[in-house]
């Protein structure tokens, strides 16, 4: 399954590069690259799509509605899952108020350019951070552990046994140790 993955995480990784250059572009005034392959990069969502749905479900087989970018996105970094929800929220305000905020409303090509390119980012960023959890989920899940050693479910904040935090969120200890 892993050998799978990395093709795809690979083509979504530059499927939001080109959109990134695409969207700078857009933002800038120019839109003759958007014109030119902004629609063919919009195929490539449908490329990359389709294993993130599988590699989704796959993470998040086990775990309740709530909790379903908790659990498929537990393989990434703070950073990157910071970074996904702070894009969503900035194509948010790119698809629906920047328009409104410019120009009363009415869709000029760059307006469209502008909008259309930061919701195909947030599409690849977000498959690929499903699949870059996905690559690394086992490791991740296996060295989970409170600061007694138990091991801990994925998505548990104390461990279920002890209680205790967990050793990543413990963080540094203050206490002298015994000599």
């Amino acid at each position: 399954m892993l050998l799978l993955i990395y093709p795809f995480l690979i083509l979504a990784m530059l499927g939001f590069s080109a959109m990134l250059a695409l969207h700078m572009a857009a933002l800038a005034g120019s839109i003759w690259l958007f014109q030119a392959f902004g629609f063919k990069l919009f195929g490539g969502i449908f490329i990359v799509w389709i294993p993130t749905v599988f590699a989704m479900n796959r993470l998040s087989r086990e775990f309740k509605q709530k909790d379903i970018w908790r659990a498929a996105l537990r393989g990434c970094p703070n950073w990157m899952r910071k970074g996904l929800w702070w894009l969503w929220g900035y194509a948010f305000f790119a698809a629906f108020a920047l328009p409104l905020l410019s120009g009363g409303g009415e869709q000029s090509p760059e307006s469209t350019a502008r909008s259309m390119s930061a919701i195909a980012l947030v599409f690849y960023s977000t498959a690929a951070c499903v699949l870059f959890s996905a690559s690394r989920v086992d490791k991740v899940d296996a060295g989970r552990q409170c600061i007694n050693g138990h091991r801990v479910s994925p998505l548990a904040r104390f461990c279920e046994e002890c209680g205790a935090p967990l050793a990543e969120m413990a963080g540094p200890s203050t206490e002298t140790p015994l000599r």
